[in-house]
């Protein structure tokens, strides 16, 4: 992850008390981890609030960061819980991610190809937009975050095929919806004539 030791920064933190590796892990992770907040609570500083009382948290609670295996699980697990936490306590039952967006991008593209791309990419994310709540979640946090399978189980506590199940219904969707645009019939009419 971008050439840092994370658990030699957790080792500072815990034994030494450096604020240093304590705000390089906090803007490392801080971004995705309010991403994740505000999908479950729709309000971005009511995201920040749970983002920061998570990390404050964690700061009162350093000496023991040297037995955490997998930061990255650990602090989605975390803002989760506290996202979640916040929801029961207002009352608020759904989740909604609209924070995910895809970006289709071709360097080489002409004029047209770049209006097809922008296109594809709206209709990419009108479908996420549509799908169930916790597939899209699970969706969000494996393309969007780039987390394996296995940690998307373990930081919304289901099964790796439950993941499996999410994804396979998410791009299967999109693969649908990309297929029944006109854009897509004329990107492939291009691409047979150029042959």
């Amino acid at each position: 992850m971008l050439n840092i030791n994370i658990k030699d920064l957790l080792i500072k933190i815990a034994r030494d008390s450096d604020l240093a590796s304590f705000k390089k892990i906090y803007f490392l992770y801080y971004e995705r981890l309010l991403k994740l907040a505000c999908s479950y609570v729709k309000v971005t500083e009511v995201g920040e609030e749970i983002v920061d009382d998570v990390f404050v948290k964690i700061w009162a609670n350093r000496a023991g960061l040297t037995e955490v295996n997998n930061l990255t699980v650990y602090l989605y697990v975390a803002v989760k819980n506290r996202a979640i936490n916040h929801n029961l306590s207002n009352r608020i039952t759904c989740v909604d991610i609209e924070s995910v967006s895809f970006e289709l991008k071709d360097a080489n593209g002409s004029v047209e190809d770049v209006i097809i791309t922008d296109e594809l990419a709206k209709i990419i994310n009108y479908t996420i937009q549509r799908l169930p709540d916790e597939c899209k979640v699970v969706f969000k946090l494996v393309k969007e975050d780039g987390l394996k399978y296995r940690k998307v189980a373990e930081i919304l506590n289901i099964s790796v095929k439950t993941v499996e199940y999410h994804m396979k219904n998410a791009l299967k969707a999109i693969a649908t919806a990309i297929s029944a645009s006109p854009h897509h019939h004329k990107r492939t009419t291009k691409k047979a004539s150029s042959n």
